[in-house]
């Protein structure tokens, strides 16, 4: 089977959205593309012959060390340095494909990245239209990738299909006057909102007017719909379910993540969910979202879904709140936890760090080894990211995210802690 080349812009929604959608006021601490940009690391190929295509260099202590684990694959960069992605701007990835796209020929200024992503079948953490592909390689279309990842799409087809969903689309001008009917609180969604952004807790009618003010400014822009709303749910447990379209239409399960979020922000996720597991078979659950998966891919969307949903503490499964169409954290942890051959007990966590000089993972992880913290051959951390926090501090980014798996039983505030501590003698610290 030929090498696959595995690439990943962590910030497809922005891609995919309508300029003509409407949007929510732009929260504080929203995540940063310059940081998403620089996570591409953490989605490791399946195979030693695959080539994992990253912004910029791999940080060859972490590859060093992912390898001594037995997660060996090959690597190639857009960039050669983290200068010179800084020097041209810090791009991203739907920058990078525009100029391809733009300047073609043999000099074109990543015609080596045209030319490995078009002689090589591909494995993308989300479909971007305007990235290069091997003739061979059948993609889905805009349209399709589209529907599959609106909100407003999703919620219409699963009240089509009468699986449970309590969302109101927000289409035209005349729907805003709904959201003053809607009782408090309520969540309002951008179509193409993801976690951390694009969403806004309503909680009292004093909110409701102050967005409709600002809707209506952008409706004299020429802006309209793309706005859902929702019911704060009583959330007991969020979960997701990992799956595959095949091309010919076989939808494929390919398992279950418990999710911590900290308020509309993602946290981590945990793999273990034998008891999640035993709740949700015995309800309709697979049915429901195997039946909306088949109407995506009659829509032409086939590739990676993450479906979230939630146990809501009156017991109820509430099987779709939002729909991703493409890979997500938990694809990514079941991949290295199959590629390093870990046990189930997996957790996933991401931080952000806040340091005062670019960092030596080889500091790092030296510390977390002489504090019994850093992964053996049985339990500890893997750290699984280090290009943002490689930054020099004069490029304003002394603010990078750090994300681990945790193996073993023991709980995530043991290695939280570990970790802030290894930090705090190395001059940074978690946020």
């Amino acid at each position: 089977m030929p090498a696959h080349v595995y690439w990943a812009h962590l910030d497809p929604e922005a891609s995919w959205n309508c300029a003509n959608n409407l949007s929510l006021p732009s929260p504080m601490g929203a995540k940063s593309a310059l940081h998403l940009a620089l996570l591409d690391e953490i989605f490791v190929p399946a195979r030693s012959q695959d080539v994992a295509l990253t912004m910029l260099p791999k940080c060859q202590v972490l590859h060093e060390y992912h390898v001594s684990l037995g997660g060996s694959y090959r690597t190639q960069s857009v960039f050669k340095s983290t200068e010179a992605w800084l020097a041209e701007n810090k791009p991203s990835w739907p920058d990078v494909f525009s100029s391809i796209a733009q300047s073609l020929g043999p000099r074109s200024h990543f015609s080596a990245v045209n030319e490995l992503l078009s002689s090589h079948l591909q494995t993308s953490y989300a479909y971007l239209p305007i990235a290069p592909a091997a003739s061979e390689q059948t993609l889905p279309d805009l349209n399709a990738i589209q529907f599959a990842n609106s909100k407003s799409t999703i919620t219409q087809l699963c009240q089509q299909l009468e699986i449970p969903c309590s969302g109101m689309v927000i289409e035209q001008q005349n729907d805003l006057h709904k959201l003053q009917k809607l009782d408090y609180p309520y969540v309002l969604k951008e179509a193409f909102g993801v976690s951390g952004r694009g969403a806004y807790l309503v909680k009292e009618s004093r909110i409701t007017e102050r967005l409709l003010r600002h809707f209506r400014k952008q409706i004299d822009n020429g802006k309209h719909g793309g706005l859902i709303a929702q019911p704060w749910l009583d959330i007991e447990i969020d979960f997701s379910s990992q799956w595959r379209i095949d091309s010919n239409g076989e939808i494929r399960f390919l398992g279950l993540c418990q999710v911590v979020n900290t308020g509309f922000r993602f946290a981590g996720i945990d793999l273990c969910c034998n008891a999640l597991m035993h709740t949700i078979e015995q309800s309709q659950y697979f049915e429901q979202v195997r039946l909306l998966l088949s109407a995506l891919f009659k829509h032409g969307y086939f590739g990676p879904v993450c479906v979230d949903s939630a146990i809501l503490k009156d017991g109820t499964i509430y099987p779709v709140i939002e729909v991703n169409a493409r890979e997500s954290m938990g694809s990514i942890a079941m991949r290295w936890q199959q590629k390093l051959s870990l046990n189930e007990d997996i957790r996933l966590r991401q931080y952000d760090v806040q340091y005062q000089s670019a960092l030596q993972l080889e500091d790092i992880l030296s510390k977390l080894s002489k504090r019994g913290a850093l992964f053996n051959s049985e339990d500890g951390i893997v750290p699984l990211t280090a290009a943002s926090l490689l930054l020099p501090t004069n490029s304003n980014l002394s603010k990078g995210r750090w994300v681990q798996l945790e193996c073993s039983a023991q709980n995530s505030e043991c290695y939280r802690k570990a970790l802030s501590a290894c930090l705090s003698e190395v001059g940074a610290s978690l946020l």
